[in-house]
């Protein structure tokens, strides 16, 4: 982890800045450029005439061991200049916090 989670955001357009993204969140993180996992969410809208998949600005997740404001805002700021640069001018970006008690690696407690 961290765990980049994008609804309404088309692969091809992901694919193109995936390098850039994980270049520039791993020197501000500082965790292992394998623990960075983008993944892609086919999301849809359901409107009162019709369903959509194409909404106009991405959503993204980000589920991740908290960490200090300034590294949440650089994050942010990557992830919508990342989104820019392939023509989504706006995003909504939303930080979760894993928590080390609640999270196991091949069963063992992160907290212990």
């Amino acid at each position: 982890m961290p765990f980049f989670r994008f609804h309404f955001v088309e692969a091809a357009r992901l694919t193109e800045v995936r390098r850039q993204m994980t270049d520039r969140i791993q020197q501000v993180v500082g965790c292992p450029r394998e623990h960075i996992v983008f993944e892609l969410i086919h999301s849809c809208t359901i409107e009162e005439i019709a369903i959509k998949t194409d909404k106009s600005w991405p959503f993204v997740e980000v589920v991740y061991f908290e960490r200090s404001r300034e590294i949440q805002h650089e994050v942010a700021r990557i992830i919508a200049d990342c989104l820019k640069m392939v023509g989504y001018m706006d995003s909504d970006i939303y930080f979760s916090y894993l928590l080390p008690r609640n999270y196991y690696e091949n069963g063992k407690c992160m907290d212990e």
